[in-house]
């Protein structure tokens, strides 16, 4: 009898059986969304330069000490200073500049006075407050200091990571190569989109939703349909170690009599596992496919929510491990149920459910009936609960882990 892993053993198994892909140099333009392979250590301080965090009067605090509404102190303006330009003057007693924001301090000046606290005219300019050094100043390195580590390898390039390499004049970054994944759909019964359908076949979903989970991993996609007919499944998969990192197939790793990839690859294949103890998805094979090199294959089941919650669980980390990325897992919240659940006895189950802030912290609402087949609950989810083997029944306000897929903001009707 095959001898079921757990979740976590499946998912220490599949990470001690994938590589890291080797580095390559590309330039800034093309980094965004990538995951660096090197540290990013400055060269520069950030500001290079005292700057103005307002725009304002540039003033020497000293001299403001007893400003106020009533009690102004009245300043000559010796100059106008725009971001971009350097000053001319220094400030001494009695002086100011009027400076815009991100402007250089002027040599003298030692803090900033908001426009608003100020009653203007041509040369001179009234000071309605007092303001302490350096107040509203941006001093040189107070960002990143020259010599410090400002992103480390594993770090994803997201737009705040782009645009700091960017501040520090990164022209060629080194980054991990992106996955080249293979993604096999199986099924006789599976029609294309823009096809008839003959009665007893359906459309092939789960090429699109492969396609888009393995993407958003940073993965080079290629996909294709085979049959159920188990030569062409093994030439389709010894074709795909010559061009990709990795080979992910849906449906056939089941027991009947149609099941070509669990055959092909218990028979020309080093299988890790092929059952896991959790719902949905305990028909999940992963097996090493020989060669030069090894190939992480990963066979997944072919009811459409199951190929999505074992593509979280075990596909994503891998493909994120190969480029280096530093977090592996989705972040997790702790979620009040809003309702009661029932779970099966000797399984780790992962329920689909809309995951919404509460004032108080998260509540979880489930998005339906948790049918392998009911693609539409995960249109609706942003996580999937993960409810511990050898819990069975759970109430209305009991707390339970939630892996976020999804942290944007996403339809909140209730009405499933």
């Amino acid at each position: 009898m095959q001898t079921l892993v757990t979740p976590d053993q499946a998912r220490r198994i599949v990470l001690d059986n994938v590589e890291l892909l080797p580095p390559e140099t590309i330039v800034h333009a093309q980094v965004l969304g990538r995951i660096l392979a090197q540290e990013i250590i400055s060269n520069v301080e950030l500001p290079p330069f005292d700057n103005s965090a307002m725009d304002g009067y540039a003033v020497r605090a000293d001299d403001m000490q007893n400003a106020g509404e009533n009690t102004p102190i009245k300043l000559r303006v010796v100059e106008t200073i725009a971001a971009g330009n350097f000053p001319q003057k220094e400030i001494s007693s009695g002086l100011c500049a009027r400076i815009m924001t991100g402007a250089p301090l002027p040599v003298g000046a030692d803090a900033v006075v908001m426009r608003e606290d100020t009653r203007e005219s041509q040369s001179e300019v009234e000071i309605l407050t007092s303001v302490p050094r350096g107040t509203n100043i941006r001093r040189a390195g107070s960002d990143v200091a020259r010599g410090e580590t400002v992103l480390r390898a594993g770090t994803l390039i997201r737009a705040a990571e782009w645009g700091m390499l960017a501040s520090l004049d990164q022209e060629n970054i080194t980054v991990s190569q992106r996955p080249r994944v293979v993604i096999l759909t199986t099924g006789d019964e599976l029609v294309p989109i823009g096809q008839p359908l003959e009665p007893g076949q359906i459309r092939d979903s789960n090429s699109f939703t492969l396609s888009a989970l393995a993407q958003n991993c940073g993965a080079l996609v290629q996909t294709r349909h085979i049959g159920d007919d188990p030569h062409q499944l093994e030439a389709a998969v010894n074709d795909a170690v010559t061009k990709a990192d990795a080979v992910i197939t849906s449906g056939g790793v089941s027991a009947g009599d149609f099941d070509p990839v669990r055959d092909v690859l218990r028979d020309k294949a080093q299988v890790h596992f092929w059952k896991i103890a959790m719902k949905p998805g305990k028909p999940v094979m992963f097996a090493s496919w020989p060669g030069e090199k090894s190939m992480p294959v990963f066979g997944l089941p072919g009811n459409p929510v199951s190929v999505m919650v074992a593509f979280e669980q075990f596909v994503r980390p891998a493909l994120l491990k190969m480029q280096g990325r530093s977090a592996l897992h989705r972040p997790i919240v702790c979620a009040k149920l809003s309702g009661s659940l029932r779970s099966p006895e000797g399984k780790t189950e992962f329920v689909r459910a809309l995951v919404l802030p509460d004032g108080e912290g998260w509540t979880a609402h489930l998005t339906g009936d948790q049918g392998s087949g009911r693609l539409s609950t995960m249109t609706r989810a942003n996580a999937l609960l993960v409810v511990p083997e050898g819990t069975t029944q759970l109430q209305a306000g009991q707390m339970l882990p939630a892996q976020m897929t999804d942290w944007p903001e996403v339809e909140t009707n209730l009405e499933f």
